[in-house]
């Protein structure tokens, strides 16, 4: 189907203005369809393939495009009908079936799963070479959908066809001639939903209709163009070239810009050698602070003599040695003047602890006195009241206590202090002759140690002499260690200093190494590009004609698609062109019990995108109406199939094969569909051929097309499988028509069944008898009046006769064989309800024990006059 599409679209391809590169695309396509079609867009997979296909063949490719034998209405090169076919090993035939299609009329009959699809495959791929739901169900290889499950094989069917002449023909696969003789129910449900679509989904479902969504999706597959990641459109080589000549042209930047950085770097330098001493060079500055090989520069000398210690300052001084001894004198005496003040007032002292004592015991003796124990109301003098006075009088003593306790703690804290210093100089001085007055760290220094370093020594001096003299040695060499550390100081500063200037030189040349590094490599690099790539160099030139070629492919594929996708979106405008009046008028007919206000007047089909499929109604035609916002899925459906049936008209197409209506359309229009198929003139020189899964389906159109039709027909009836996976295929044995089946009953002597059957038929033709006289009466003969039981009732079956006879006798239209519908319904109903042949009628069809046999002749009578019923009505 979609290669067929594709191929219709190569003939687009012969007009003016297309390209000879476009159509070499279209071939390239065309070889090698099985290998392109299962590809998608995902990954660039198909254009990738396409791409490479082309750079391969480009030059063998032709750009003549094949003429196609057949287009679809080339009604001279159809077939007249279909004779018979041959299918099997196929599908659910395990093994070959042969069925004569002789006739124009074949109706198949059989319950789900029994085999009707795979007959109906086998006329889809005996006449259009391929089965459309193997391509949706993405089947590479048809063979391996069509070949049988259980024998693993398959055989093409074969269909024998009448021509104009009447001859015999072996039909070949054609899908351009018998595109249109298929009617599938799967197209039908599609475009029953069409109403859930957006507008511009609504072209695509008209593709859809026609089967043409394969198709669709296969162009939908072409990416718009071929990307340069797939096919070389500037040289391989000349990338790579003309990607070294951007590094080539990268190293004369960077040889600019190096000369460009020495430049800087040289005033950087100047700048900061005038910054270290105004009148330096930089290379002498370098050589002063980092030394070179006659000196060892500024800053190693600077670390070296910083390297060297400076010892700890002593802390003593002279002034405070003498200020010690001063404070040591003053404070022993005033503590020993305090002392003997307090010595002469030691009876003073001794009335003050007494005070003291009785004042402490007020607490525990409140009321007597604490040394006789008399209460004080008794006592000449209160105790605790003399006791405080006389402490007030004494308060000086107080005072003179604490002085002296003051004096005699200032002589131990200077003692303490003198002992130290003494260690001080005796850690300082080691052959010392103030080590024997050096006290050990757990002794406290007292008065006579102090005044035993007054006392004369052997060399004649005292130790105090030798304290003092150290102690001012001391202090001259603290004064020497200041200064030291002053100029050390000076020195970490100044070495700091030069650091800065040292690391701001380094950070300079090492820019310098980097921008000379970089000068030498890009000026070696531009003197060896033309010695390493000559052979580059060559392949460049000789590549131009590839890049030329790849540019025309990448061209003429860009054009291809669009023109593709153009055939694609302009197909259903081709489709339904001219299909409008006859959409109405089948979709009327389909609709013919519906109320008149409900009929169309007109059909807009959509012929272009996101256009809408318009109707407007019999009742205001010059109003149009959204279809898919009015009409229900029901309405829809029958929309549909008028668009199929009217295509299959416009293309003369010889066949019409619908396979299981039943499901394709709603009770409510099966009857009037039907009607149109088998009775109205639409179809009538068509062969059609119909499979369907409902029993009563297939018994209304044996009763619909009449006795004569009936029996012309060829009837199968597909029965489950039993134990054999096999298509069970039988030959209608008895006939659905049940005036045949009366007739060939009487035959046979089965007269209850064939009063059976004749009852069924008069229920039949009395309904068809009532549509005749409706349909040919005169608009002033009474109507047709029965009465029922209950609304759900059927019709009283002899009132419903005996008023049709009633009627029609006495019309004033002239209804076509009205006399013979009358004889023959005079024949059936007698003269009263117990008439013989009325009696029949009831009695063959219940059941009763013990009854009188059915008379030859009555039973004769009743079955000829429903046969010459039939004949009458069949106008």
């Amino acid at each position: 189907m979609i290669k067929n599409e594709y191929l219709r679209f190569l003939q687009t391809l012969n007009a003016e203005g297309v390209s000879a590169g476009v159509r070499k695309v279209a071939n390239l396509v065309l070889d090698h369809f099985e290998e392109v079609f299962p590809l998608g867009t995902a990954q660039g997979k198909r254009v990738k393939k396409v791409a490479s296909l082309a750079a391969d063949q480009w030059g063998e490719l032709s750009d003549a495009i094949a003429e196609v034998t057949h287009e679809a209405g080339d009604a001279g090169a159809m077939i007249k009908q279909l004779k018979s076919i041959n299918i099997g090993p196929f599908r659910g035939f395990a093994k070959e079936e042969s069925l004569n299609l002789n006739s124009l009329l074949v109706l198949i009959y059989g319950p789900n799963g029994t085999g009707k699809s795979s007959f109906c495959e086998a006329l889809e791929y005996g006449l259009l070479g391929a089965v459309e739901e193997a391509q949706s169900k993405r089947f590479r290889n048809q063979v391996d959908y069509l070949k049988n499950a259980h024998t693993n094989s398959f055989s093409p069917p074969q269909v024998l066809g009448i021509d104009h002449q009447g001859n015999d023909v072996v039909l070949q696969p054609d899908e351009s001639l018998y595109r249109f003789c298929f009617v599938e129910k799967n197209r039908i449900d599609s475009f029953s939903r069409i109403a859930a679509q957006a507008p511009a989904k609504q072209m695509e479902l008209v593709s859809t209709l026609f089967g043409l969504d394969s198709f669709n999706e296969f162009v939908k597959n072409f990416s718009p163009e071929i990307d340069e990641k797939y096919i070389d459109l500037v040289g391989e080589k000349s990338v790579q070239l003309n990607l070294k000549r951007q590094a080539l042209v990268g190293h004369l930047q960077q040889i600019e810009q190096s000369n460009t950085n020495l430049k800087q770097l040289e005033n950087e330098e100047k700048a900061l050698a005038l910054q270290y001493r105004p009148g330096c060079a930089f290379n002498q500055m370098v050589a002063e602070l980092n030394g070179n090989e006659q000196n060892s520069g500024l800053i190693k000398k600077l670390e070296t003599e910083l390297q060297q210690p400076v010892y700890a300052k002593s802390g003593l001084n002279l002034a405070r040695l003498i200020t010690i001894r001063s404070t040591i004198d003053t404070n022993f005496a005033n503590y020993n003047a305090s002392q003997q003040e307090l010595a002469n007032a030691s009876q003073q002292v001794s009335f003050k602890q007494l005070y003291e004592s009785v004042s402490q015991l007020q607490p525990n003796s409140p009321e007597k006195c604490p040394a006789c124990k008399t209460p004080l109301t008794q006592t000449v003098v209160n105790p605790y009241a003399h006791a405080g006075e006389e402490l007030q009088k004494l308060q000086y003593l107080a005072v003179l206590q604490t002085k002296a306790q003051e004096y005699y703690q200032g002589i131990n804290q200077s003692l303490v202090e003198l002992s130290q210093m003494v260690g001080t100089v005796c850690d300082r001085f080691t052959a010392n002759l103030l080590h024997n007055f050096r006290l050990a760290p757990n002794v406290q220094p007292t008065i006579e140690w102090y005044n035993s370093m007054l006392q004369l020594l052997q060399d004649g001096y005292t130790a105090w002499q030798h304290l003092e003299s150290q102690v001012q040695q001391l202090e001259q060499s603290d004064l020497a260690i200041e200064q030291a550390t002053q100029v050390k100081e000076q020195k970490q500063r100044e070495l700091n200093r030069l650091r800065g200037f040292s690391q701001n030189i380094k950070v300079l040349q090492t820019r310098r190494q980097a921008a000379k590094t970089a000068l030498e490599k890009a000026t070696q690099a531009i003197a060896n590009f033309d010695q390493e790539n000559a052979g580059l160099i060559a392949s460049v030139e000789g590549e131009s004609n590839v890049v030329a070629r790849n540019k025309e492919i990448v061209s003429a594929y860009a054009s291809f698609v669009q023109k593709l996708n153009a055939y694609k979106n302009a197909l259903p405008v081709k489709l339904v062109a001219d299909l409008s009046e006859k959409v109405t008028e089948l979709y009327n007919a389909f609709n013919r019990y519906d109320s008149p206000n409900d009929k169309l007047a007109a059909v807009q089909l959509p012929l272009g995108q996101n256009q809408r499929l318009k109707i407007s109604f019999q009742a205001e035609p010059e109003k149009h109406f959204d279809a898919l916002h009015v009409l229900s899925e029901g309405h829809i459906r029958c929309l549909g199939l008028a668009i199929l049936l009217a295509k299959n008209i416009k293309t003369d197409s010889p066949l019409l094969i619908f396979d299981d209506p039943v499901n394709a359309i709603d009770d409510e229009h099966r009857k009037a569909i039907r009607e149109t198929l088998f009775k109205d003139d639409f179809f009538q020189t068509k062969q059609v051929i119909m499979a369907c899964h409902g029993e009563e389906f297939f018994k209304d159109t044996h009763q619909m097309i009449g006795s004569k039709a009936a029996k012309s027909a060829e009837s199968y009836i597909f029965k489950p499988q039993m134990g054999e996976r096999h298509v069970q295929v039988f030959s209608l044995q008895r006939p659905k028509n049940y005036v045949l089946a009366a007739l060939e009953l009487f035959a046979q002597a089965e007269y209850r069944d064939a009063l059976m059957s004749s009852r069924r038929a008069l229920e039949h033709l009395c309904e068809k008898a009532w549509l005749h006289y409706g349909k040919h009466c005169d608009s002033t003969d009474k109507p047709i009046s029965v009465s029922r039981r209950h609304p759900h009732a059927p019709w009283d079956l002899r009132a419903l006769a005996d008023n049709l006879r009633s009627k029609l006798n006495k019309s004033k239209s002239a209804i076509p064989n009205k006399a013979d519908i009358v004889v023959a319904l005079d024949s059936l109903l007698g003269v009263g309800g117990q008439d013989p042949h009325w009696v029949y009628l009831n009695k063959g069809t219940h059941e009763e024990e013990d009854r009188v046999e059915f008379e030859h002749g009555t039973v004769e009578t009743i079955v000829s006059s429903l046969d010459a019923l039939d004949k009458a009505l069949a106008v």
